[in-house]
C-alpha cells in the first residue's frame, strides 16, 4: 500500500479524535513592526486569488471522515497547523482559505450545478497567499503573527483529510443525509439530492485524481510542500495527455516573502525573474509566477482557446489578476519581523561578536541589507551550485528539488506545437514531449492573455499583442497511473546530470537573512530544526526530530522538537539503513562550521536575531 493510501486510511479511522487544546491562542503584534495596516492584513487573509477547491457551502457542511464533527472544527483544523480565522464577513475558515465568486460560465471542472436558480457566481473556497505565507509562533503564552513567513501547516495531511471527508460522505448513507440536508434543506426533493450527488461525485473524482498524480512515499509533514510538482501535475492534467504524473517527491519549506520584490530572481532554484516594467514598476514576472501558483492550488484552467472576432483569446482560467496585483503591491511594503520584546532580549556583546563572524564567514553569500527598513536595494541572484568539478565540491544539500525542476518532462498533449509562452515570438514551439518549465510558461501565458483587460487595468498600460497560434482541441482526459515511479536507473542518470551539468539553476539561491529567526526549520527542504543545528557540522545535525508545535525556542532559534501532543510528526533525514532520504537529506551548507565553538555559534545567532 502506498504512502498516500496509508495516510488516507488513517484519517478515516482517527478523524475527530483530536484535543481542543491544540487550538492556538490569538496572535498579537508585540513589536514585530512589519509595516502592514489592518486592511493590508485583511487583504492578505481574505482576498481570493482564483483558487477553487470546492463550493463554500460544501466546505462548511462536510464532516470529518469517521466522525460527525465538522471538518472545520477548530481543533481538527489546528491539528494540521492551520489557524482558525473569523473573517470580516462573518465566516469561520482556516487562515488563508478565501471565498471566490468568479463567473464560472466558461469553466469546466468547477462549473457545477446542484440547486434550482443557481447562478454563475456560486461562492467557492480555495487558498490564497496567507495559506502558505502567514505563520504564528508561541512563547510563554504569547502568540506572534508572522506575515509573509513560512506556514507550519501540513498541506498534504489536510488535503488528504478533505478528500477522505468527501469519500466518507458519499459512502456513509447517514453522513450523506446530514450533508445533503445542510446544503439543500431536510425536505429536498430526491431529484435535487441526486443532482447534488452527481456534483459531489464529479468534484471528488477530480480531487482524488490530482492527489493520486502527486502521490509520493515522502510524507511532507508540517511546513513543506513540493509546489513545483503539484503545479506541473495540474498542467499535465489539464493537457489531457496519457503522460505519467510527476512524482511530487522533493518538498521544500515555504520561502519567506519579505524583500522578495527586491530580488532579481526568485524561487529556491532561482528560475523565476522579477521583471518590472518601466515607469509603472508593475512586476509582470511576479504576475506570471503567481499565476502558476494559483493553478497549482486548485485554480481553474481550461487549455482550450476561445475565439472572438478572429482573435485568439487565450486559456480560460479563474485567475484574479486584480487581487494578485494587490498582494504584490503589499509585498513591496512588507518588512522582516523584528525580534519581539516579549522574547529574551538580544545580548549586545554577543551580537557584536556575531556581526564580525558573519562578515567573515557568511556575508559572501548572504548579502547584508542596511536595515529592516531597506525595501529598495536590489538583490542579485547568488547560487550555491550542486555540481562537483575541480576544487568545487558543491553545496551538498539535498539535490532533488532543483534536479526535478531541471530534468522533468511530460507529454504536452493539447499544447503540442504552441509557441513557448503562448503569444510571444519564440524560436521554437512545444514538442510532443517537452520540459515542464516551458510547458508551464505556455499555459500561464495563455491564461494571462485571456485576462489581458484585467492585466491592462492592473499595470495601467497595454502589454500583450496577440499572435495567431494553431487551433487545437482538448483531448479526452485519461488519468495517469498514480503509482508510476521513476525507474531507479533513470533517477541515477538524472542525478548524474544534475551534479555535473554547468547550469546556473542547478542549485539553490542564497539571500539576505533579515528575519531569518522567524523562518524555522532551515535549509531549503526544512531538514534542520534550529539555527544552532544549522551552524553545526552536517554529521552532527539531528537525524530526526518532531514537528507540529508552534512553541518557540529563543536560544537555539527554532521550534521545540520533543515529542508531544502537538509535535506528532517525526521528520526523518535517513532511512532504517542510515542512507539519506531523497528529499529529506540535511547535509550541506557546511562551510567550516566544525571550527566554530558553541560560543561562536551563539554569537552568530545573537546577531541574526537583530537582522
Amino acid at each position: 500500500m502506498g504512502e498516500w493510501a496509508r495516510r488516507f486510511g488513517a484519517l478515516v479511522l482517527v478523524g475527530g479524535c483530536l484535543s481542543a487544546g491544540l487550538v492556538p491562542a490569538a496572535a498579537d503584534d508585540y513589536g514585530l513592526d512589519q509595516n502592514w495596516t489592518r486592511q493590508d492584513r485583511l487583504n492578505w487573509y481574505e482576498l481570493s486569488q482564483g483558487s477553487r477547491l470546492m463550493p463554500l457551502s460544501w466546505f462548511l457542511a462536510l464532516e470529518q471522515a469517521g466522525s460527525q464533527t465538522l471538518l472545520l472544527d477548530d481543533a481538527f483544523v489546528s491539528s494540521f497547523g492551520y489557524i482558525p480565522h473569523d473573517t470580516s464577513t462573518g465566516l469561520h475558515l482556516p487562515l488563508g482559505f478565501a471565498v471566490d465568486t468568479s463567473d464560472d460560465t466558461a469553466f469546466v471542472s468547477t462549473k457545477l450545478r446542484w440547486k434550482d436558480g443557481q447562478g454563475s457566481r456560486e461562492p467557492w473556497v480555495g487558498m490564497n497567499c496567507a495559506g502558505c505565507h502567514s505563520n504564528e509562533i508561541r512563547y510563554n503564552g504569547h502568540a506572534f503573527r508572522i506575515e509573509g513567513g513560512p506556514t507550519m501547516a501540513d498541506f498534504q495531511g489536510f488535503m488528504d483529510a478533505v478528500d477522505a471527508a468527501l469519500v466518507a460522505t458519499r459512502k456513509d448513507p447517514a453522513k450523506w443525509r446530514r450533508f445533503a440536508a445542510r446544503i439543500l434543506g431536510s425536505d429536498a426533493e430526491p431529484v435535487a439530492v441526486d443532482r447534488l450527488a452527481a456534483s459531489v461525485d464529479g468534484r471528488t473524482a477530480e480531487l482524488l485524481a490530482l492527489a493520486h498524480m502527486s502521490t509520493t512515499e515522502v510524507a511532507y509533514g508540517p511546513g513543506r510542500l513540493d509546489a513545483f510538482g503539484h503545479i506541473f501535475n495540474k498542467i499535465i492534467y489539464a493537457t489531457g495527455t496519457k503522460s505519467a504524473a510527476v512524482p511530487a517527491d522533493a518538498p521544500v519549506s515555504y520561502p519567506y516573502l519579505w524583500n522578495v520584490p527586491q530580488h532579481e530572481w526568485v524561487q529556491w532554484d532561482g528560475v523565476a525573474e522579477n521583471v518590472k516594467l518601466p515607469i509603472s514598476g508593475f512586476d509582470i514576472g511576479a504576475l506570471g509566477r503567481n499565476a502558476g501558483e494559483v493553478i497549482g492550488v486548485f485554480g481553474e484552467l481550461v487549455l482550450r482557446p476561445r475565439s472572438g472576432l478572429g482573435l485568439i483569446d487565450g486559456y480560460v482560467s479563474s485567475l484574479d489578476i486584480a487581487n494578485l496585483a494587490v498582494f504584490e503591491r503589499q509585498l513591496q511594503l512588507l518588512k522582516p519581523p523584528a525580534w519581539p520584546a516579549a522574547l529574551p532580549p538580544i545580548d549586545p556583546a554577543k551580537q557584536a561578536k556575531g556581526a564580525a563572524l558573519y562578515a567573515q564567514h557568511c556575508q559572501g553569500c548572504h548579502q547584508l541589507l542596511s536595515s529592516r527598513d531597506d525595501l529598495t536595494t536590489k538583490i542579485p541572484r547568488h547560487m550555491g551550485l550542486l555540481r562537483r568539478d575541480g576544487n568545487w565540491q558543491g553545496i551538498g544539500t539535498d539535490p532533488w528539488m532543483a534536479c526535478n525542476a531541471y530534468t522533468d518532462t511530460a507529454e504536452t498533449g493539447s499544447l503540442e506545437g504552441v509557441p513557448i509562452g503562448y503569444a510571444q515570438v519564440q524560436l521554437r514551439t512545444l514538442e510532443k514531449v517537452d520540459s515542464l518549465a516551458p510547458l508551464l510558461a505556455t499555459a500561464v501565458g495563455g491564461a494571462l492573455l485571456a485576462k489581458r483587460q484585467q492585466v491592462y487595468s492592473a499595470m495601467g498600460t497595454a502589454l500583450f499583442r496577440p499572435e495567431q497560434v494553431p487551433s487545437f482541441e482538448l483531448k479526452p482526459l485519461e488519468l495517469p497511473d498514480p503509482h508510476i515511479t521513476r525507474p531507479i536507473t533513470e533517477r541515477a542518470e538524472r542525478l548524474r546530470r544534475c551534479m555535473s551539468d554547468a547550469v546556473d539553476i542547478l542549485g539553490y539561491r542564497s539571500r539576505p537573512l533579515n528575519g531569518i529567526w522567524a523562518t524555522a526549520p532551515y535549509l531549503h527542504d526544512g531538514s534542520v530544526p534550529t539555527l544552532y543545528d544549522l551552524l553545526k557540522p552536517a554529521a552532527e545535525r539531528p537525524k530526526s526530530f518532531y514537528l507540529g508545535s508552534r512553541e518557540f525556542d529563543p536560544v537555539k532559534v527554532g521550534y521545540v522538537t520533543g515529542q508531544s501532543a502537538e509535535n506528532r510528526f517525526l521528520f526523518e533525514t535517513r532511512d532504517a539503513s542510515g542512507r539519506p532520504l531523497d528529499g529529506n537529506a540535511n547535509a550541506g551548507h557546511d562551510f567550516g562550521f566544525g571550527a566554530f565553538s558553541d560560543e561562536d555559534r551563539f554569537a552568530i545567532i545573537e546577531y541574526l536575531k537583530s537582522l
